[in-house]
This record gives C-alpha cells, sequence and structure tokens, in this order.
C-alpha cells in the first residue's frame, strides 16, 4: 500500500522494478487530481498504452519501467476485476510462458432491453436465468455485489442497442478465471 504521493509513489516503483518483473498496481491511473500514478510512471519509464475503450475498465494503463512491465489497473474493484481478467490475466500467463485462450463464450437470448447504445464495448455483469442473460440492476463499476451475484459477463459492442429477446455474447465468468 503506497499512500497518494508523487514521491512515495515514484520510491515505491524504484524499488518494484529492481525485483520485479511485473509491477501491478490498482488505482491511480485516471484522470483525477489524486490520481498521481501515471504521471510517476512516465517519470521514471513509459506509458506505452493508456485507456482502453470499454466499460467498466477505461483507465488501464501499460508501461515500462527500467526493465520492469507496468500494468496499471482502474482503481474500480469490478473494472479492476474486468480488465484484470480480460487483459493482465492473459498477459501473465504468456509472460510465464504460457499459451493464453480466448475465454468460450455462448450466445444467448437477451433477458433485458438496453436503448441507449453505449460510445464503448460494455462488460455487463449478467447471470443466467431460463436460458436467458439477465443484468444485474446496478452496473456501476463500483458495485462488488453484482460480480458476487453474477455468473458471467454479457459483451456488447459499442453502439448497439438491445431488445429482450436479442442474442447476446455470454462469458461465464469460469472461463476469466480458470
Amino acid at each position: 500500500v503506497v499512500r497518494d504521493d508523487p514521491a512515495a509513489l515514484e520510491a515505491a516503483f524504484r524499488q518494484a522494478a529492481a525485483q520485479a518483473d511485473v509491477i501491478l498496481t490498482s488505482g491511480g491511473v485516471s484522470v483525477g487530481e489524486e490520481d498521481h500514478v501515471k504521471h510517476a510512471v512516465e517519470r521514471l519509464g513509459s506509458i506505452d498504452m493508456w485507456q482502453v475503450a470499454m466499460k467498466p475498465g477505461k483507465p488501464l494503463a501499460h508501461g515500462r519501467i527500467g526493465s520492469a512491465d507496468f500494468l496499471g489497473l482502474p482503481g474500480n474493484p469490478v473494472s479492476a476485476f474486468v480488465v484484470f481478467c480480460l487483459f493482465v490475466r492473459p498477459f501473465l500467463l504468456k509472460r510465464m510462458g504460457a499459451m493464453p485462450r480466448a475465454p468460450l463464450s455462448f450466445t444467448v437470448p437477451a433477458g433485458f432491453e438496453r436503448g441507449k447504445p453505449g460510445k464503448r464495448r460494455e462488460f455487463m455483469r449478467a447471470r443466467l436465468d431460463m436460458g436467458q442473460a439477465v443484468l444485474f440492476p446496478n452496473q456501476s463499476s463500483g458495485v462488488l455485489t453484482s460480480l458476487a451475484w453474477a455468473d458471467g459477463l454479457v459483451d456488447v459492442d459499442a453502439g448497439v442497442t438491445i431488445q429482450r429477446g436479442d442474442p447476446v455474447r455470454f462469458i461465464p465468468l469460469s472461463e476469466l478465471l480458470s
């Protein structure tokens, strides 16, 4: 645990880069006044990729500090979980010499409506009920109970509206964690 202080972060990153192959953080890579992680990494190394067009999880960062890879997860718990499953876990597996594979998914009917298209690809917490995907009522990235309730994610491309019964891609959580 490192406080939100640029000097403390830089000291921790220097120490981590001297000892580890990968530095993984949670929080501090967004655009808030107290989000100092991204700037500390840039002062010591580089940020080569910042922000992805997905929800939750937009403020993902990747870079290097010395010979260590840096991965910065978003601070909200659901965002951190989804980004870890979709990006960090495959990255770590590859780094360890494994051959990561895309998670298996399948198509199910939507048991919900989404009338307003999103601007980013969205991974919504859902569970299967009577063969259809039902969403957790609050999709905020800070609602960790949505992950405890869900048994998968519904993957929806940007710009897509959904009517009840439309086919949607369902990714079981077990596929993201096994």
